[in-house]
């Protein structure tokens, strides 16, 4: 029945070519019209099971809360060129009010001078009441010395979190700036008593306002847009204008450095370059493939018809994709190159055996019939063995391997039709147009028969050394490990990466952490404190962080009160004498020495930023140079004799300032969700108002292998419904590596079953099936000797080349079938031309995704181009040792 079908076609396309000609641009047109609304997402959740419980509370967090889906302003630079430009930019950034909804950069200060005391803990309230017992400046930093003491000095357990780190941090900032203060007024360096004092009292008990790194050389701008991530052309067009205003601004200051960076940036980023590689890998693999071709065949016009009829399989794959699937997603965004590498096989044994025929005088009928004959049957089982291994992805819950089986096994299929009805049609023109010469040119690649020969002339030798190297590569394989962080797969040299890497290092802040949305302030409360207690927690947020449960506040509303009353005890201001200055070197010694000893703490924890902070206080050891605020306080006090106007100038003016703030900060009010702000509302309570997020951020790399392991099983213990990025990635690779696994043997027999029905030889079915097996191993083999890893996107490999190396030995196959025995030599020097050609091609078409900008792309192109080429080599190898062994056997009896 096949050979009927074969026949037809070659007999429609030698008689009436313009009918299939015709027919295919009526499709072509259709499948265009369905393509031009083909959308494009780069997003990983996007490739998981969208009724995953991870994925949905993933996708609920991004739709419920505004801080989800937050645009990251970042830049470096100087501390006052930092707040300048922020000062600057954010009016223009509020000005885009399409996109943009409001500007974050400084802490909602207002809100902590109201409710200050109230958001501190029990414990550290109980530490630092005394602070406010007296506020002239010598009992204040006795006081202030206790505090330190008590808070860090005396608990073990003073900086063992990230959280506890950070507020460490906030206080030695607060403590440095109050220092650099008094300095300048014991030197008389005074230009504002009241302003610069206001400001020392302010900054020692809430903190600077912007959002400034530790080391005050970076800040950062939390834009929140009107629309979500999921809106990829808002995107796309949001994230461009800002990268507009940032580079008007920037020119202003010299030195300073800005960008966006964040989730929505990088989704925009993404989204370039996905569209970007798309076409530029596209255009690539079809000119090296075509230039290979011409270059084989020594002509021109039959290589272009091939690639013009792989350029309509595409469209009609593209069509497809379209009117079924509606969007490409990061493992179904190269189906070009896929369909081009591997459709463009049919056409080369087509166009070989057509050549052949041609040259040896057969007419225009004659050769199309024999062609079709010879090669057709192996193009219909190459095309169905490799689009049903593609099929069998379909088998995964992951909706990229599902996308992505589909649109490829489909494309295969349609470049199958496509070869058999357009390209036979082309040459039938052609050759009518007189555009052929009459004497076309053998293109047989002798070389290829005389290895085979070679090698057939010692077949146990060769089986051997095969053998012997599939177990090597097979002992290679099994060492391969997984790359799990998912940023070396991002494109690469993006700037919103290498801005997210220097957020991590400044600020500590990273996107890969985990979400939960609770239903109500008890329970966000409850999985806070839980999740603090974990070891591998850095920090976390939570609405009870600023709404603290009723009891808590209660307890802490009694030592408010006691604050309160320390307060209003402080009724005079007592000038510091001469006699004093000792009492005042003492204490800031001691306050040296507590930083000291919180220094070495900080550097034995590992916890550099922290050790880095004590420095700017307490300078660096063994460097004169560099002696700190501290000490160079210490050093005014003790060269300079007419320092105490300034210091009781600075006694006086912190004195207000301090009392005024404390005063303010020590209401007893219980707070409300009502008396929020709107952007810690936004931060932590979804739009509908009835959900409440809690974020946690671990204390390390979460894409160490163990470590995510860890974590992904500590947060599950801690609450199913936990959510995030790092699990999200986790559970899809999880999903991708079994189904993988699964697709590859269901491939296997889906490939063995139609190799049965083709070959009609269970013997000549085996036969086939082992250079896909061995060249499978062998390519994970060598993979690992070269220092690849396997990735969410490499590990496709696998499956799929198992349908795309069954391709050389079903065509040598279908050709030893037809010619008589012996012809081991005239096979591989014949057909194996068009087997050579194709794998070469196949391999320019995958290595042409190296130079896609997004490296997971590159490393689904090198592994299959190892595959494929592995797959040619056993193929060429092997085959015709073992059909040298079956000649003899036949010949015995």
């Amino acid at each position: 029945m096949r050979e009927k079908l074969l026949t037809r076609i070659a007999d429609i396309s030698a008689r009436k070519p313009g009918l299939f000609l015709l027919i295919t641009l009526v499709i072509t047109v259709i499948a265009i019209f369905f393509a031009k609304d083909l959308q494009l997402s780069m997003q990983f959740k996007d490739l998981m099971p969208q009724n995953h419980p991870l994925i949905k509370g993933y996708n609920d967090i991004i739709d419920d809360y505004d801080s989800a889906s937050v645009i990251i302003l970042a830049a470096t630079g100087k501390e006052d060129d930092l707040k300048k430009f922020a000062d600057t930019i954010a009016p223009k950034l509020e000005a885009l009010d399409q996109y943009v909804s409001r500007v974050d950069y400084k802490l909602n200060t207002e809100f902590l001078l109201n409710h200050g005391l109230m958001l501190q803990k029990e414990k550290d309230l109980k530490n630092s009441k005394d602070i406010y017992s007296d506020i002239n400046l010598i009992p204040w930093l006795s006081n202030l010395n206790d505090t330190f003491e008590k808070t860090y000095i005396d608990d073990d357990e003073s900086i063992s979190t990230k959280q506890k780190e950070n507020n460490a941090m906030m206080m030695l900032d607060g403590i440095d700036n109050w220092t650099a203060t008094l300095t300048r007024f014991a030197n008389g360096n005074i230009t504002d008593i009241d302003s610069e004092t206001d400001q020392a009292a302010r900054e020692f008990l809430i903190g600077d306002q912007y959002m400034l790194s530790p080391q005050k050389d970076m800040i950062i701008m939390l834009i929140q847009p009107k629309f979500t991530i999921d809106n990829v052309d808002t995107v796309v067009a949001a994230v461009d204008k800002i990268d507009d205003i940032i580079a008007e601004v920037q020119v202003k200051y010299p030195g300073l450095d800005a960008g966006t960076t964040g989730t929505m940036s990088l989704a925009r980023d993404e989204m370039v370059s996905a569209k970007k590689d798309m076409n530029f890998t596209t255009i690539i693999a079809l000119f090296l493939i075509l230039g290979l071709f011409i270059f084989s065949f020594r002509m021109w016009s039959a290589p272009i018809l091939a690639g013009f009829t792989m350029i309509i399989g595409v469209i009609w794959t593209a069509g497809f994709a379209g009117a079924f699937v509606g969007s490409l997603n990061m493992m179904t965004s190269m189906f070009g190159v896929i369909i081009l590498g591997l459709g463009i096989d049919f056409s080369i044994h087509i166009i070989s055996i057509y050549t052949e025929l041609r040259a040896d005088g057969y007419s225009i009928s004659e050769a199309l019939k024999e062609t079709f004959l010879k090669s057709g049957g192996g193009i219909i089982t190459g095309a169905l063995t490799t689009g049903f291994a593609f099929y069998t992805l379909m088998i995964s819950k992951s909706v990229g391997m599902y996308q992505f089986g589909l649109i490829a096994g489909s494309g295969v299929i349609l470049c199958m039709i496509t070869t058999l009805i357009v390209l036979p049609s082309l040459l039938v023109v052609r050759d009518r147009m007189g555009k052929a010469t009459k004497k076309q040119v053998s293109t047989k690649f002798h070389f290829l028969g005389g290895y085979s020969q070679a090698l057939a002339k010692r077949p146990y030798i060769t089986i051997t050394v095969i053998i012997i190297l599939s177990a090597i590569l097979l002992y290679s394989a099994s060492k391969i490990t997984f790359d799990y962080n998912y940023l070396n797969m991002e494109p690469k040299g993006l700037e919103s990466i290498k801005l997210q890497h220097m957020l991590e290092d400044k600020f500590d802040m990273t996107p890969d952490y985990a979400l939960i949305a609770t239903s109500s302030i008890e329970e966000s409360e409850k999985v806070a404190d839980e999740a603090r207690k974990m070891k591998m927690i850095g920090y976390v947020t939570a609405i009870s962080d600023y709404v603290p449960s009723l009891q808590k506040q209660k307890n802490r509303a009694k030592i408010i009160t006691e604050i309160q009353s320390k307060l209003n005890n402080n009724n005079s201001i007592r000038p510091i004498r001469p006699g004093d200055k000792d009492q005042l070197v003492e204490q800031l010694g001691r306050l040296q020495d507590n930083i000291i000893e919180l220094a070495q703490l900080a550097y034995m924890g590992g916890q550099d930023k922290l050790d880095k902070k004590s420095q700017s206080l307490i300078g660096v050891y063994n460097d004169p140079e560099n002696n700190g605020s501290l000490g160079k306080l210490l050093s005014v006090l003790d060269e300079k004799h007419d320092v105490l106007s300034g210091i009781n100038q600075f006694q006086q003016g912190f004195y207000t300032a301090f009392k005024k703030y404390s005063q303010q900060m020590s209401t007893e009010d219980i707070i409300t969700l009502d008396m929020l702000p709107i952007d810690i509302k936004d931060q932590f309570i979804s739009r509908s108002g009835d959900k409440y997020l809690v974020s946690m951020y671990p204390k390390e790399s979460v894409w160490n292998l163990a470590f995510l392991e860890r974590f992904k099983n500590q947060m599950a213990k801690l609450d199913p419904k936990i959510t995030g990025m790092p699990l999200v990635f986790y559970t899809l690779i999880d999903i991708v590596g079994k189904d993988g696994k699964n697709a590859a043997i269901f491939s296997l027999i889906i490939i063995f079953l139609l190799l049965m029905l083709d070959l009609r030889s269970i013997k000549l079915a085996l036969l086939a099936m082992v250079p896909l097996i061995l060249g499978a191993i062998w390519m994970i083999g060598v993979m690992y000797l070269t220092g690849l890893q396997l990735t969410l996107l490499n590990v496709m490999g696998l499956p799929l080349i198992l349908g795309i190396g069954v391709d050389d030995g079903v065509h040598i196959l279908h050709r030893y079938s037809s010619e008589k025995r012996g012809s081991i030599r005239k096979v591989f020097t014949s057909t194996g031309r068009a087997v050579l050609i194709t794998s070469l091609t196949t391999m320019l078409a995958f290595g042409s995704l190296k130079f896609a900008t997004y490296r997971g792309l590159g490393s689904l192109g090198i592994a299959l181009f190892i595959g494929v080429g592995t797959c040619f080599i056993v193929t060429v190898s092997l085959l015709p040792a073992v059909l040298e062994l079956i000649d003899r056997r036949h010949l015995k009896k």
